[in-house]
């Protein structure tokens, strides 16, 4: 399958910036179409990219953080 990159893709081995075009096997290419990150570039398919920025909720900031040298 021939797949366009849409954005920068590091899955390894590949690593494409936008509009690179490259053949990979079909279960790879129809992964990088499905997630958004490339479309099909004989049909022109793209999926949807899920989701947008993630967030954290840390809901212990000092935890593992201890004085390894304490002073007595």
């Amino acid at each position: 399958m021939r797949v366009e990159a849409q954005e920068r893709i590091k899955h390894h081995p590949y690593y494409l910036e936008p509009g690179d075009t490259i053949t990979v096997d079909d279960e790879t290419g129809q992964y990088l179409v499905d997630n958004g990150w490339a479309k099909n570039a004989d049909t022109g398919e793209i999926g949807e990219r899920e989701g947008g920025p993630a967030t954290l909720d840390i809901e212990k900031g000092a935890l593992g953080v201890t004085d390894s040298n304490p002073e007595d």
